[in-house]
């Protein structure tokens, strides 16, 4: 009889390892999963981010070329009026397609039209700004949390060390201090690092879209400045002149537009959220 007690004894241990090994092997296979899912999200983050960026320097670039044209347009433009009204429709086209597509790389829809379109994407920019005020919510919620982690474990440590230094000199700041370098330990994390290194990100893509958009509306009041000046004179030319201030001032008009659309939709520089 002790023989089968020792026998019944043992093989519900055995039975309880073999099902720990189990457990183990698949918290290993869901954990290598769940890395591998992560590692392909973040590769198809950083080839979107890579294109974005390619088409922003192209927008860049043919911001840089029509600055050139327009120099050399007005070194010409009083001597044919009429050709000079026609490249100035040109070049408005080209700014105006040069600002939705960097627009569009910045994560906006896009575009200005006179159809259904328009209002459309008029609602990017308000769907923009709750996303970013769900992440300043976001990061200020994170703060705080951190900051009552640290006050709780300082006064869970005050109260457990309560009466044992009684004839110590302690100071009266000790505790905030403790808890300001728990709280410093916190944020320097590596979440806590990621959310920082995203909001510098985020900052530096504003400043570069607002001076994309100072560049663009430079440009834009040179062509119309041309324009002004040459009218009169490309209208004297009888009704092709005519034709072609009439088209540059649509241009003009829908490039306008476009920039105008363009700063609503970019994203804006994040609001630093004190913890």
């Amino acid at each position: 009889m002790p023989a089968v007690t020792s026998i019944s004894t043992a093989a519900p241990t055995g039975f309880a390892a073999v099902a720990d090994a189990r457990a183990e092997a698949l918290e290993k296979r869901r954990a290598a999963k769940q890395k591998d899912a992560e590692q392909a999200i973040e590769t198809l983050k950083q080839a979107r981010t890579s294109a974005r960026d390619i088409q922003k320097e192209m927008a860049r670039r043919k911001l840089e070329q029509i600055k050139q044209r327009i120099a050399m347009l007005k070194m010409t433009a009083s001597m044919d009026p009429e050709g000079t009204a026609r490249q100035i429709a040109a070049l408005s086209r080209e700014l105006s397609a040069a600002v939705k597509a960097y627009a569009g790389a910045s994560g906006s829809s896009g575009g200005i039209s006179v159809d259904a379109s328009a209002t459309a994407g008029a609602a990017s920019p308000v769907a923009g700004a709750s996303a970013d005020a769900a992440a300043g919510a976001e990061d200020a919620a994170a703060g705080s949390e951190s900051l009552r982690a640290a006050e709780t474990a300082v006064a869970t440590d005050g109260a457990g060390t309560e009466g044992q230094g009684a004839g110590q000199d302690d100071k009266p700041d000790t505790a905030a201090a403790r808890a300001a370098e728990m709280y410093r330990q916190i944020q320097s994390s590596p979440e806590a690092q990621a959310r920082e290194r995203d909001r510098e990100a985020k900052k530096a893509e504003a400043r570069d879209a607002e001076d994309f958009l100072k560049q663009a509306r430079d440009l834009a009041k040179q062509l119309k400045d041309i324009l002004q000046k040459i009218a009169e004179a490309a209208k004297a030319k009888g009704e092709d002149g005519r034709k072609a201030v009439e088209d540059a001032e649509k241009a003009l008009g829908q490039m306008q537009q476009e920039i105008s659309f363009a700063a609503g939709a970019m994203p804006a520089a994040p609001v630093a959220v004190a913890a």
